[in-house]
């Protein structure tokens, strides 16, 4: 069991393998009022098997909960899946395998200097050698990088924080491969760069512009209505990713505000 605090709606997400419903992996929002808390409904987002080692964040760039877990209906391959919070309930996107071999003590993290998930685990399909892999989350999905050994023996019991200080990632482990020793490393996210200012701001993308091509930008003033899943009358911040947010990212750039959940006011 593991939980997570979606802070734009304000929710408690619990995850868990729920013993009375054949193992599957499940969800359910919690609301806090004063020293209680009650609940939606629990929702099934792994109906495929017993559903093992349950880690879940939330992604506060893009306003998403993500759940790490060994999938045991698919061979316990590490796989991930994005969650949406409504109201007192959650929806989910499609299962991603990050691992394609048994994984278990999962833990994921989210590295909000590089708005990216971070994912630890044993890989059963590589002697059981601690590995990390990085997620990207785009709209209800996630897509992932390569993976990287940071232990290379037997790792078990694994514990993940992200140092917002540092902008770095801590993986503290138990190193059966050395004695069983409690160990720690420190771990770096493919860092992003941006040029981006208040000043050199202009405005977002009308279309789908690729690479060298041209293109329109509405610009300040105008509006865009390329968007999806915005709240109407929020201020909304440019982030290094490129994405929007209600949150300021770093720097801290005004896009515009929302005046519909698909159309921005850009300023």
């Amino acid at each position: 069991m593991t939980a997570a605090y979606d802070s734009t709606n304000q929710k408690v997400v619990i995850v868990y393998m729920d013993n009375s419903n054949s193992n599957y992996g499940t969800a359910i929002v919690g609301t806090v009022s004063g020293t209680s808390i009650s609940f939606g409904s629990e929702v099934v987002y792994n109906n495929t098997g017993t559903t093992g080692y349950n880690s879940v964040i939330y992604d506060s760039t893009n306003g998403k909960v993500v759940i790490a877990y060994s999938d045991g209906g698919n061979s316990s391959y590490g796989t991930a899946i994005v969650g949406t919070v409504s109201g007192n309930s959650i929806s989910f996107g499609s299962e991603v395998v990050f691992n394609s071999g048994s994984s278990s003590y999962i833990v994921a993290v989210y590295d909000s200097t590089n708005g990216k998930v971070v994912i630890a685990y044993s890989d059963g399909g590589n002697s059981s050698y601690g590995t990390a892999i990085v997620g990207t989350v785009s709209g209800n999905s996630i897509s992932f990088g390569s993976e990287v050994v940071f232990n290379s023996g037997n790792t078990t019991y694994i514990g993940l924080t992200f140092d917002s200080n540092s902008g770095k990632t801590v993986i503290a482990y138990k190193d059966d491969g050395n004695s069983g020793y409690g160990t720690a490393v420190v771990y770096s996210s493919p860092t992003l760069s941006t040029n981006l200012t208040a000043e050199n701001y202009i405005g977002i993308a009308a279309e789908a512009i690729s690479n060298g091509a041209t293109g329109k930008v509405n610009i300040l003033g105008g509006v865009n209505s390329g968007q999806t899943g915005l709240t109407t009358a929020k201020t909304y911040y440019v982030q290094p990713t490129g994405t929007l947010a209600t949150s300021a990212g770093t720097p801290s750039v005004v896009a515009g505000t929302s005046i519909s959940n698909t159309k921005i006011l850009i300023r």
